[in-house]
């Protein structure tokens, strides 16, 4: 009997192997072990990969950085608001508001000669020196309620003393001018002998210290109700013409009255109170051949008033 021929027709004893183009076997829905998200174990059933909160938020805007660009906005607008109506813009109901003539027991006599910023005859023998600012309150006071009415009659008409007037723009601080432009204002009407009519209507219309009540728009108003000739008035204003004749008069203020405030009276140069019986002492006894008694005086520095 022939013999076989070793491994001629012999089949190996040996598992098929998958040809290589084979799938893998793997459970379904997991990803090749290259396309793994990164962290994630071998064998693990593979999910997509997720977003979480805080990463959804970081990729949007920054909340916080666009509220405080919206709280500066508003801050900005608000400033903005008040200046305009600190300004007096059109739209101020200050602006809008009717002009106030001066009532017959708070006008300056037309009787008392006047020239300038000085009231009364110019030979008399006292000087009431008085220091106000035209948005002053306690300088309304001192004007519309009766004591510079009873100076006026009871001391300048009579020609016992005469007064001048002086600027002491008190209110506007380092950032405003409408006290500066009010004083302006009054100048400009001294030009044209008007100064105690438009002091008058200064002060009745003097509403509260706000900026917006003597804007430039509102003392044009107050000059043409005063019957200045605006033609000349407007420029004078406008241009500021007596501004630094104002600033000038703020260097040079006398140490009792710059330690006082608004409003201050001096007589024959000596400070006194702002009330009309101390003035009249004061007068009386710096009139020539009245007693040697002393003047009434402030017997302590009074706090600053009108600012």
């Amino acid at each position: 009997m022939a013999k076989q021929s070793r491994g001629s027709n012999r089949t190996p004893n040996r598992p098929a192997t998958n040809p290589p183009s084979a799938a893998p076997n793997r459970p379904a829905g997991q990803r090749p072990a290259g396309q793994r998200p990164a962290g994630q174990r071998s064998g693990e059933p593979w999910q997509p990969k997720r977003v979480s909160a805080t990463q959804k938020r970081s990729s949007g805007p920054n909340r916080t950085a666009l509220m405080t660009v919206g709280a500066i906005i508003l801050g900005v607008l608000i400033v903005g608001f008040v200046a305009s109506q600190q300004l007096g813009g059109s739209n101020s109901p200050v602006n809008d508001a009717a002009i106030i003539t001066p009532g017959a027991a708070n006008s300056t006599p037309t009787s008392i000669p006047a020239d300038g910023r000085t009231l009364g005859d110019p030979a008399a023998p006292v000087t009431i020196d008085l220091y106000g600012d035209f948005r002053c309150s306690a300088c309304y006071v001192f004007t519309e309620m009766g004591t510079a009415q009873q100076i006026n009659t009871q001391l300048i008409a009579t020609g016992k003393a005469k007064l001048v007037w002086h600027d002491f723009t008190i209110i506007d601080g380092r950032t405003e001018h409408a006290s500066r432009d009010a004083a302006n204002a009054a100048w400009c009407a001294a030009d044209q002998n008007k100064f105690w009519v438009m002091h008058d209507y200064l002060y009745a219309n003097q509403t509260s210290e706000a900026a917006s009540v003597f804007s430039m728009d509102r003392l044009l108003k107050i000059g043409q109700a005063a019957g200045l000739d605006m033609a000349k008035y407007t420029p004078c204003l406008q241009n500021g013409t007596h501004n630094a004749e104002i600033a000038a008069e703020q260097q040079s203020l006398p140490a009792s009255v710059a330690g006082h405030g608004t409003p201050s009276v001096l007589v024959n140069g000596t400070f006194v109170n702002a009330v009309f019986a101390d003035i009249k002492a004061a007068v009386d006894a710096a009139t020539p051949g009245a007693s040697s008694a002393s003047p009434v005086v402030s017997s302590a520095s009074p706090a600053p008033s009108g600012g």
